[in-house]
């Protein structure tokens, strides 16, 4: 695949093999997000993050080892909230001062109220 990018970035022609897996919505978009915000692409932020997480966890096991004794159950993580339901906590929250404030075209203008970038 030759294109415009694959000069600047070489590694976007390359095709991945697919995985046995898929990610939820929520992690592609925390994956976009980060890429744009570091403008690094996803496969070296998921390399990146699997490197981390493997160390976590082979530290974590190297920890847990006991000699043959028995350890407590780690406690039950808390699970997360979707983002809608912390946004409805959050939104439900305000006065109607506050939400008669808020701008009209939030979801257009996002990069303008989120970042400061000129409206388009």
């Amino acid at each position: 695949m030759e294109g415009l990018a694959a000069p600047r970035f070489p590694w976007y022609g390359v095709t991945m093999e697919p995985t046995p897996f898929d990610l939820t919505p929520e992690q592609k978009g925390i994956l976009s997000s980060l890429s744009r915000e570091t403008g690094k692409p996803i496969p070296v932020l998921l390399a990146k993050a699997l490197e981390a997480l493997q160390a976590r966890e082979r530290s974590d096991s190297a920890h847990d080892e006991t000699n043959g004794h028995e350890t407590e159950a780690p406690p039950a993580q808390e699970t997360c909230k979707p983002i809608w339901e912390r946004i409805r906590e959050t939104f439900s929250n305000l006065s109607e001062e506050d939400l008669n404030s808020l701008p009209v075209d939030g979801a257009a203008q996002v990069d303008h109220y989120a970042y400061g970038l000129p409206k388009r």
